[in-house]
């Protein structure tokens, strides 16, 4: 599998099924292996819908037609995420269905359903704080295992960095946490410029904020 096979493009509507697909399998497998697989995938398109609407600049990989990444960017404006006008109906019908979902839900399929959200709220309160990094984010980068530790990751926040660049911004940041792969972004050179601790509950649970020069 080669890098040049891939093309990056922008997100479309038919790409949702696909990407909700690739979240359930890295990150909601917990639900289908208890046998929710309606909720899993729930959980899924809701997650990348919410991604998408927050990332004026959303990007695919595909290979062979099919997506196999995604990379979202957003934007900020004197602390204030811009939002992607071609994801909003999608992502308002999806945000009703995971709320109406979440009335009963146990704490497994709640933090599936808005475990995200509840970081954007973290990455909210860092923008606006005004720090020079806050003018933009890498929302989400998710890529299929197959495709992994390929170059593919590095080639993503590459292009985002030069559509972060062409849409005036400077320095853009990005979220992990210790529970995640975050020394990949030790590894190519990006700095880790703050740690939030307002989501551990006693668990030892840490984001992790990363900036780097677009």
């Amino acid at each position: 599998m080669s890098l040049d096979d891939i093309t990056i493009r922008e997100s479309k509507l038919e790409d949702l099924e696909s990407l909700a697909d690739l979240y359930c399998t890295l990150w909601t497998n917990s639900l289908r292996n208890r046998g929710d697989f309606e909720d899993a995938l729930l959980a899924g398109r809701y997650n990348i819908a919410m991604q998408f609407q927050r990332s004026p600049i959303a990007l695919v990989a595909e290979h062979d037609g099919e997506p196999i990444a995604a990379c979202c960017v957003g934007i900020f404006d004197e602390g204030v995420p811009r939002t992607n006008p071609y994801w909003q109906a999608r992502y308002d019908e999806l945000l009703a269905m995971a709320t109406e979902r979440a009335k009963d839900a146990d704490e497994r399929l709640e933090g599936c359903l808005f475990g995200d959200t509840r970081e954007k709220a973290t990455a909210d309160r860092f923008a606006a704080t005004g720090n020079d990094y806050a003018q933009g984010q890498i929302n989400l980068i998710i890529i299929r295992p197959e495709w992994q530790g390929k170059g593919l990751g590095r080639a993503l926040i590459d292009r985002a960095r030069t559509e972060l660049h062409n849409a005036g911004c400077t320095k853009f940041f990005l979220m992990s946490d210790n529970r995640s792969d975050y020394e990949f972004y030790d590894h190519i050179g990006m700095t880790r410029i703050a740690e939030d601790h307002s989501q551990d509950t006693g668990d030892g649970f840490i984001v992790y904020v990363y900036g780097d020069e677009a």
